[in-house]
């Protein structure tokens, strides 16, 4: 095991013109951080494209409730298959590159879903092709964040950039639940009916592909590689070999408590979403009982949006501090999602107050860890390359996901759908008890904090 009191590679080291470079940050930074966002945001809304309209387009194209779930299974199947492939263009190729490449998956992933929607015996096929492209995008859209600030801003607003592009593939995720339902709507079950299902599908898809398609042309006029200036010291430091750098992260315990604690506890809770309408099933009727579940799921999703970004803003302000602010927002997810435990339970009066209060509650503090997550691994494991690190930590949680969407199947379970929530809160107690162990540090800050030259921004 790597010593991890001295520094972990050689690399990080500033030669003789790094240690005299004047930084600065530059107002294109937003537009850049825009792009990214839009690119993030779009894959989400399309890797969430049928779940939400599943009640009225699976009877249209003959889809069982296993086949939509395999469309969205192709978000982490693909993940696990592109992720090598994803670190190395967001560490040795560069930011624009995986820009377009990643824009091109998301495209060409979006348009050809568009192919033979009328004809329901082939449509299903180009929907998976498209779900699997788009599925191939996934560990640029859910790891770019921290490649992008440390990139483009300076170390007074790094964990502020990242929290906005962490949480805009959840935000996509949130617009699908929205936005599908209100286009896509059951019409009846006669041929015309059903073609009105179809030409609204067509233009849902239709709208996701231009969408794509702006953002990609954006990408090609202008995204720059890096900036014309450093916006800090770190910026401008060499960063080592993506395999080498691997080799740094597999022997670094205290990375692996960090990976640990992130991927149990947000990997269980990206698979609890699919429970909630079966949690409260007990207490309504059925149709109740699924449009209730996909207000608590998107309203849960915005707040949980609103708490990413809020907590690395908070984080900037105090300087660093992560893992406390992590370790406070832990036990906070553990009350309130117990809460909605012992409420589904019946050992607390039953109320929809309730069920949404402790659902976005939970929502907003467990998501306010993932990007103080990313941050906190890319700080201890400086100067390993941003997006092997983030990379690998997401690949945790893509892991930790598929794991709890296999319980299901266990026959126990299958009896108690409420051992869904009991997961959830042992989820968030277990990542509390293995960061606690985790030894914060903060390379990459001090050498930025450290040199002479660094600046706050200009603009």
């Amino acid at each position: 095991m790597a010593q991890e009191t001295a520094p972990l590679l050689q690399t990080g080291e500033l030669d003789r013109s790094e240690r005299h470079t004047s930084c600065a940050v530059i107002a294109e930074r937003w537009w850049v951080l825009t792009l990214c966002c839009l690119m993030a945001f779009i894959q989400g809304g399309i890797w969430n494209t049928w779940g939400p309209i599943a009640p009225t387009v699976a009877p249209v194209y003959n889809m069982s409730s296993s086949e939509i779930a395999l469309l969205a299974n192709w978000g982490p199947i693909c993940y696990f298959i592109f992720v090598i492939p994803s670190s190395w263009m967001l560490d040795v190729a560069g930011l624009r590159f995986a820009m377009i490449i990643t824009m091109l998956l998301v495209f060409a992933g979006s348009g050809i879903r568009l192919f033979d929607v009328h004809k329901p015996s082939s449509a299903r096929y180009f929907f998976h092709a498209g779900q699997f492209l788009n599925g191939l995008a996934g560990p640029v859209a859910m790891s770019a964040s921290p490649v992008v600030s440390a990139t483009f801003f300076d170390v007074h607003h790094r964990t502020t950039a990242t929290s906005i592009l962490a949480m805009s593939p959840s935000a996509g995720v949130a617009a699908a639940f929205l936005i599908g339902p209100l286009l896509i709507r059951d019409h009846g079950d006669n041929r015309a009916q059903v073609g009105h299902r179809e030409d609204e599908l067509f233009l849902y898809m239709l709208g996701c592909t231009v969408m794509a398609g702006i953002v990609l042309l954006s990408v090609l006029i202008y995204f720059p590689k890096r900036p014309r200036f450093a916006p800090s010291v770190s910026a401008a430091t060499q960063r080592e070999p993506i395999w080498t750098g691997f080799k740094h992260l597999i022997q670094h315990k205290s990375f692996w408590l960090c990976g640990l604690s992130y991927g149990v506890m947000t990997g269980v809770y990206s698979g609890w979403g699919a429970f909630l309408a079966p949690n409260i099933e007990g207490f309504m009727d059925n149709k109740r009982a699924q449009n209730l579940a996909s207000w608590l799921g998107f309203w849960a999703t915005i707040a949980g949006c609103l708490g990413g970004i809020a907590s690395g803003f908070v984080s900037d302000m105090l300087g660093g501090r992560m893992k406390v602010i992590i370790l406070i927002l832990c036990i906070f997810s553990a009350g309130f999602f117990l809460s909605f435990a012992l409420t589904c339970a019946g050992l607390i009066p039953f109320s929809d107050y309730v069920l949404f209060a402790t659902c976005i509650a939970g929502g907003v503090v467990l998501n306010g860890t993932k990007p103080l997550f990313y941050e906190v691994a890319v700080e201890a494991t400086y100067p390993v390359a941003e997006g092997s690190t983030t990379c690998l930590l997401t690949t945790m949680n893509n892991l930790g996901c598929l794991i709890f969407l296999f319980l299901p199947n266990v026959q126990l379970l299958k009896k108690y759908p409420s051992w869904a929530n009991w997961s959830l809160t042992a989820a968030c107690v277990f990542g509390f008890l293995s960061l606690i162990p985790f030894k914060e540090r903060y390379k990459r800050q001090s050498v930025d904090l450290g040199h002479p030259n660094n600046q706050k921004p200009l603009n």
